[in-house]
């Protein structure tokens, strides 16, 4: 996975290649990367299997608010939802997770050196479904380097201006 990362050149290419190695990775059929803005804001910026509403509700998140990627945004750790229906937090979500057939996801902080977290990647699953704790470290130290490489590409750049050109294709691409 790693190797497949670091041969990429463009910001486009590494996250399309996280999300595609990390649903590999989980057996996922859905999954997103969120880009951290600044301290209080992921923005999403890669995708896969989402609609457009589904992508519009899910543009700009809160680390203070209940998805689980705000979660494992403010916490600095992994957040495993293996049900999202017992999962009081998700309720405003609940509706958009049947409407998309999901059950189950988790979703975990890409921390670069130093321990500052660029963002977060999360996998959904159409059943109840628990990662394995092998997947799980697997995916942790991915995410060092997945980091690293999205340090590299957006290095002085306006974070929420590459957040909104990666939404603009994301939608371009929904539309197509």
């Amino acid at each position: 996975m790693t190797a497949r990362l670091l041969g990429q050149n463009t910001l486009a290419g590494g996250l399309r290649t996280i999300l595609n190695d990390v649903i590999a990775l989980h057996g996922a059929e859905f999954g997103n990367i969120q880009l951290a803005i600044d301290d209080d804001t992921l923005a999403l910026i890669e995708h896969r299997g989402f609609d457009e509403p589904s992508l519009r509700s899910l543009r700009r998140v809160a680390s203070d608010g209940g998805a689980a990627s705000a979660r494992a945004f403010a916490a600095r750790k992994s957040v495993v939802i293996p049900d999202l229906s017992k999962d009081r937090a998700l309720a405003p979500y609940h509706q958009l997770a049947n409407t998309m057939g999901i059950r189950a996801m988790q979703s975990t902080p890409f921390i670069a050196a130093g321990g500052k977290c660029v963002g977060v990647v999360s996998t959904h699953f159409a059943n109840v479904h628990t990662p394995t704790e092998i997947e799980m470290e697997t995916l942790q130290q991915y995410g060092f380097v997945a980091a690293d490489f999205i340090i590299s590409k957006t290095q002085g750049a306006d974070l929420a201006a590459v957040a909104d050109a990666c939404f603009r294709r994301l939608m371009a691409d929904v539309a197509a």
